[in-house]
Order: C-alpha cells, then sequence, then structure tokens
C-alpha cells in the first residue's frame, strides 16, 4: 500500500513522520496537524521469520517517509511512533513480547531528524488518543479504548488524556486470566509456568491457535475462522462466541471498576461485527446489570488510528509550536525526548 498527494497544497506543509508498528505490518505516513494523511506506506514486519528484527525496518519506513515529505517540499517538524510493546514515561520499550530487538527506537530514529523531537509510545495509548481528539471519543467525557485484532490491549482516556499507569502499563487487558465460567479447561491450563491468559483466547493469533488446536487444521488468521464459521462450521462458530464471552466478561470487569462513559472497540477484529461482537456485547451486558450501563462502540479512525495518535503525540509536543496544537484539555501522553 502507497498513496502520495501532491500539487501546490502540499508544498511548505508541516507533517510528522508518522509510524505505527505492528508485530505484522508497518505502516508509515506523513501526517499534518489537523489529521490530513498526505503519504502513507506498509510494508511486512516479518523477515526471516522474525518480526522486525533490530528494527530495520522502523528505520527504513521512517527514512521513507522523510525522503517523501522532501519530494513534495514539505517540512518534518518530528517523528511519531506507536509500538506494540510496554513504553515507559521517558519513551523506552521496557518488554519484548512482539518485536526481536535489542535496540531503543528513539536511538534510531533520532539522526533521521536531528533537532527535532522523537516521541515513542504504546500503539494503543496511540489508537485511543486518535479516537478522542479526532474519532468516536470526541466530546465523551472518559472512555475505555480497546484494540482487539491480532493482540488484544486496552487505554483508558479521560478530559481527553490517556492515562498511562506508574509503569507505562496500563494497557494490558490482554494479560488477564479467561473467566472460569466461559472456559474452565483453558482457565485452569499450565503453559510454561503460567496460565494462559486473555489474549491468547481473545485476539486474532489466539482464535486461530485454538482453531488449529482444536480442528487440526492449519489456520494463520482469525479471518479463516470467520469465514468458516460463516460457511456452517461449527468449531469455527463456538470458538468465536466464547471468545467474545471471555472479552465481554472481562469489559464488565473493567467497567465495574473505571467505570467510563463509553467503551470504544476498535482493531480490525474488534470492529469485523458478526458471532464475537454478538457473544461480547450479550456477555457484557449480563456482567453489567446497573442502570446506565456504558455503551459499546465502535472505533471511527479504522487503520488511520495509529498513525493519528502517534503524529498528535508530536504535535502536542512542548518544541512543536509550544504544544500549541494540542487542546487545553490535553498534554503529551509521556515525557518525551527533547530534541
Amino acid at each position: 500500500m502507497s498513496t502520495l498527494l501532491t500539487g501546490s497544497e502540499t508544498e511548505g506543509a508541516r507533517v510528522v513522520v508518522a509510524l505505527d508498528i505492528g508485530g505484522t505490518t508497518l505502516v508509515s505516513g506523513l501526517v499534518t496537524a489537523d489529521g490530513t494523511v498526505l503519504h502513507s506506506a506498509a510494508r511486512p514486519a516479518v523477515r526471516d521469520g522474525r518480526r522486525d528484527p533490530d528494527l530495520v525496518g522502523t528505520v527504513a519506513v521512517a527514512r521513507e517517509m522523510t525522503e517523501a515529505a522532501a519530494a513534495i517540499r514539505a517540512e518534518v517538524v518530528g517523528i511519531g511512533a506507536g509500538f506494540p510493546e510496554f513504553v515507559d514515561a521517558t519513551g523506552k520499550l521496557t518488554s519484548h513480547e512482539v518485536l526481536d530487538r535489542a535496540v531503543q527506537p528513539a536511538d534510531l530514529l533520532d539522526p533521521l531528524v536531528p533537532g527535532r523531537p522523537v516521541v515513542v509510545e504504546s500503539d494503543v495509548r496511540c489508537g485511543a488518543l486518535a479516537e478522542a481528539r479526532f474519532g468516536r471519543g470526541r466530546g465523551l467525557g472518559s472512555f475505555l479504548y480497546v484494540s482487539l485484532g491480532t493482540g488484544l490491549s486496552a487505554a483508558f482516556a479521560q478530559g481527553g488524556r490517556v492515562w498511562e499507569g506508574h509503569r507505562g502499563e496500563a494497557v494490558a487487558l490482554g494479560n488477564w486470566e479467561v473467566p472460569a465460567s466461559v472456559d474452565p479447561e483453558f482457565s485452569a491450563a499450565v503453559r510454561d509456568g503460567r496460565t494462559p491468559n486473555l489474549e491468547e483466547y481473545v485476539s486474532g493469533a489466539g482464535i486461530a491457535a485454538r482453531y488449529t488446536a482444536a480442528t487440526g487444521a492449519d489456520v494463520t488468521e482469525a479471518r479463516q475462522v470467520v469465514l468458516r464459521a460463516a460457511a456452517g462450521d461449527g468449531a469455527a462458530a463456538a470458538l468465536l462466541t466464547t471468545a467474545g464471552r471471555a472479552l465481554g466478561a472481562a469489559l464488565g470487569w473493567a467497567v465495574s471498576m473505571l467505570d467510563p462513559e463509553a467503551i470504544i472497540i476498535g482493531g480490525g477484529l474488534g470492529t469485523a461485527g458478526g458471532l464475537l461482537h454478538e457473544a461480547a456485547w450479550d456477555t457484557y451486558a449480563e456482567r453489567s446489570p446497573r442502570p446506565g450501563r456504558p455503551p459499546m462502540r465502535y472505533a471511527e479512525l479504522g487503520e488511520r488510528s495509529g498513525l493519528l495518535g502517534a503524529a498528535l503525540g508530536v504535535w502536542d509536543h512542548p518544541a512543536v509550536d509550544g504544544g500549541a496544537r494540542c487542546a487545553s484539555s490535553s498534554r503529551p501522553l509521556a515525557p518525551h525526548r527533547a530534541p
């Protein structure tokens, strides 16, 4: 995927090089302060069976965007990047759960934009911020943003701010246990000395792995399971239903603790509808019987959310116009690397 807008309207534009780094795809773009994506591209993250080893792909797509900015005579004000890892308050990745790396991304990206800020964040917090500013979260006092795709994570937003947690780890919905009321056999299992978690049960990768384990069929994506369920495959339908029930129960617990105004579901699997969503909604309703239950809404921005949120982290940076682009109720997601 690659798009490029050219013409007099782009010449002299000020843009952020935005990166949405995933375990399967690396997405990059040039994003203006109002959320316009002037140029975007995507490439696979996996190389030689590894997920972006040493972040070589991340650097390559960032360099590609700086070159694209030069081609349309746009000014790059900084780089913003969202990663599917834990990210602390200094912008450092503190986990190795998805990417095969031994380096910090900011150390590699800084040389591409000398004197400009580089902002590194958790991808789910980027998505939540984008929905708060440009998407379904506009006008809401608070919401829980859930990203359900290849993996599963969540972030809580209030007053335009995204809660990070003390260690930057307030995103780990996928690390919760599977409710025993949904699947006691799965919840009681022990693998590698630990109980398997909600992400392994509900996420796209988890659903595909569960289907393969149950049937022996070699599937790699939840999309294949969804298609089989639509074709009348009972095992596929049961897996999607139990995944939805587990997610709905978890959302009920989260609402009882956070009491948000709404739940916003993003990610490719999260916005696909169907059996999983229906089961999630029904179970969530059962687990949240109190009046005024927060509604569950689909995210509005789709695949753009990660890019837009990564860009907002830079536009909100005090080194960029004094952070004047950010909403008065917002703040940068985390202390950033100053230029």
